[in-house]
């Protein structure tokens, strides 16, 4: 079964470059948490702000994104972008540029070899 890990910070692993960084939320325990979303070539990181409610870390590899979806937030506004998981997961963010967002993602998803079961 794939996952998404969970880590105490986003450090980047040799040969991985940021390629894309943004302030935005993701939905934690289904509240919206504050922090920064960020793409580098092997990972999508998200990083809660120091002194959140509920700090968290995330750090989904690429390898497991199976595509990525566009919700409304509170069935009003058009800044979610949910991530499909390769195990039927879901992660939840809120994003300015959801359009962007999902692009920028979906072309580096489409350059790694997928996670065979």
């Amino acid at each position: 079964m794939t996952q998404v890990n969970d880590t105490t910070s986003m450090e980047l692993k040799e040969g991985e470059e940021i390629l894309f960084q943004e302030g935005g939320s993701h939905y934690h325990n289904y509240v919206a948490v504050g922090g920064t979303l960020t793409l580098t070539n092997k990972a999508l990181y998200f990083e809660s702000c120091p002194g959140a409610r509920y700090p968290h870390h995330q750090c989904i590899d690429l390898k497991i994104i199976k595509g990525a979806e566009f919700f409304k937030t509170m069935f009003i506004t058009p800044n979610g972008l949910a991530i499909l998981l390769s195990d039927g997961g879901m992660e939840n963010y809120i994003v300015d540029d959801r359009k962007g967002w999902k692009s920028r993602i979906m072309q580096m998803v489409e350059k790694t070899e997928p996670v065979t079961r």
